[in-house]
């Protein structure tokens, strides 16, 4: 597999190539190719491409404006439930998901279950970047403690400690890291503390082909030629889709290892008699607020199911 943070090349054809979408803005997206960025339109209305597409463009024209023809098989695509409950990407071809919390805002918890959970249906690889560390971690100690317990890797950091952020950076070499967190969690600050032309890149980042500002949409920022980050939106809430059977169960791993003992093979693990996941958590061997988060998600997937 190709690694999708290494810049793209041209094809032979001058008027055609081939890159990786920085942004993406509806339908126009910012395309890098090698050294070069371009800002293409999108041809036809059933094309769909997110940050971290690997594309192909070509220019209808010679000297004409360039417009991505074709994206290129995934090697993933992380996803979100919409207001409808339909799948809707957020960005592919990513190596590992990053959910930055912090003391202040207080974190919310669920969400950031959801996005874990998220990252474990798409096989992917996920850490906790705990950013204001020296804010004092108190009052998130305790959660913290569950999280390692799953063998999460967690770290603490700041943006002003270089020996933490070197931390960062060598756990996200390589490919290309999403962050993910609420508003107000320092992911821009993270960014422009790893990547020392972080501001010229936004510059671009944060403009569509018409050149309006926007902040809205993934955008992906290059650490090194082997390693990328892409930024994802501050949200409010967040839901991986239910792609799988028994996605919300297969989203909390300490929950699917506990339901091998459950009596019934398609135990919710809500009310179900000889339920071993109900009896782990009474007995501390799952984390009863986890265990809630699991049935929020449940809850939301069955919702959804018997609207259609």
């Amino acid at each position: 597999m190709n690694d999708p943070s290494v810049a793209a090349g041209s094809s032979s054809d001058a008027g055609s190539g081939e890159g990786i979408v920085l942004a993406n803005f509806g339908r126009s997206a910012l395309v890098q190719e090698r050294s070069q960025s371009l800002h293409c339109g999108i041809l036809g209305r059933q094309l769909r491409v997110v940050c971290g597409d690997r594309v192909l463009y070509r220019r209808q024209t010679a000297g004409g404006a360039p417009a991505i023809a074709e994206v290129l098989p995934r090697s993933n695509v992380l996803e979100r439930i919409d207001s409808r409950g339909r799948a809707e990407a957020v960005a592919a071809n990513i190596q590992r998901l990053a959910v930055v919390i912090a003391p202040a805002p207080e974190p919310e918890w669920f969400i950031v279950d959801r996005y874990l959970a998220g990252a474990l249906l798409k096989d992917v690889d996920s850490l906790l970047i705990v950013n204001k560390f020296d804010l004092g971690l108190d009052s998130i100690a305790a959660q913290l403690s569950v999280y390692r317990a799953l063998n999460l890797p967690c770290f603490e950091i700041s943006t002003k400690s270089a020996s933490t952020l070197e931390l960062v950076r060598a756990a996200i070499e390589g490919g290309a890291t999403m962050l993910v967190g609420q508003s107000g969690v320092g992911k821009s600050s993270i960014i422009n503390a790893l990547i020392p032309d972080a501001a010229a890149q936004t510059a671009q980042l944060s403009k569509d082909a018409e050149g309006r500002h926007t902040t809205t949409t993934a955008r992906r920022y290059q650490l090194n030629a082997r390693t990328a980050l892409i930024d994802a939106p501050g949200v409010r809430d967040f839901a991986p889709p239910a792609g799988f059977d028994r996605a919300a169960e297969r989203g909390f791993a300490e929950i699917r290892a506990a339901s091998a003992g459950c009596k019934f093979k398609d135990c919710r693990h809500f009310d179900e008699p000889n339920c071993a996941v109900r009896a782990a958590v009474a007995a501390g061997n799952v984390d009863a607020r986890r265990y809630e988060s699991y049935r929020r998600l449940l809850r939301l997937f069955e919702s959804f199911a018997g609207n259609r």
